[in-house]
C-alpha cells in the first residue's frame, strides 16, 4: 500500500523546529514500510492531508472541518488533520513530530465512523502497523 502526505503549509511563521524536508522524508520512511503491506481490496493508497495555518489567522476561514473520503474507483483512502501554527512554532523537531504521529494515528481512527467506508480494508491491522513504524521512525 502506498501512503501520501498532502501538504498545506500557510507561510504565516517561519520555523526552524519543524521544515517541510521533515515530511519528505517520513513520506519516504513510511512508503519504504508498507510498499508490501495489503489490508484489503478496497485501499491501494492512503492519503493523510496535513494542513499547518494559524487557527486565529488570515487562512482560517478556508480551512473547515476533517475530512474521510474514500474514492472508490481510485481506491483511495482520503484523511486530513489540522495543525495550529501557534502551538508548533512552541515544539522542538521531537514534539512536532509526536503531535503529528498522534493525529495521523486518529485519523486511521476516524474511518471506523465514516458512513461509507471501504468494505474490503482492515484499517485496524493498518492502524497498529502504522503505529509500530511511526514509532521506529528517527527524527532527525
Amino acid at each position: 500500500m502506498e501512503i501520501e502526505i498532502k501538504r498545506i503549509i500557510t507561510n504565516e511563521f517561519q520555523h526552524d523546529g519543524f521544515t517541510l524536508f521533515d515530511l519528505n522524508d517520513l513520506e519516504k520512511y513510511l512508503n519504504e514500510k508498507f510498499t508490501e503491506k495489503n489490508y484489503g481490496e478496497s485501499v491501494v493508497k492512503y492519503f493523510f492531508g496535513f494542513e499547518l495555518y494559524k487557527f486565529d489567522g488570515g487562512f482560517a476561514q478556508f480551512f473547515n472541518n476533517d475530512i474521510e473520503s474514500w474514492k472508490f474507483k481510485s481506491k483511495w483512502l482520503v484523511t486530513n488533520t489540522h495543525f495550529d501554527w501557534n502551538e508548533m512554532i512552541k515544539l522542538n523537531r521531537k514534539e512536532v513530530f509526536e503531535v503529528i504521529k498522534v493525529e495521523f494515528l486518529n485519523s486511521v481512527n476516524r474511518i471506523e465512523n465514516m458512513a461509507r467506508k471501504p468494505k474490503s480494508f482492515d484499517f485496524k491491522a493498518f492502524r497498529k502497523d502504522l503505529e509500530m513504524v511511526l514509532n521506529g521512525y528517527e527524527v532527525k
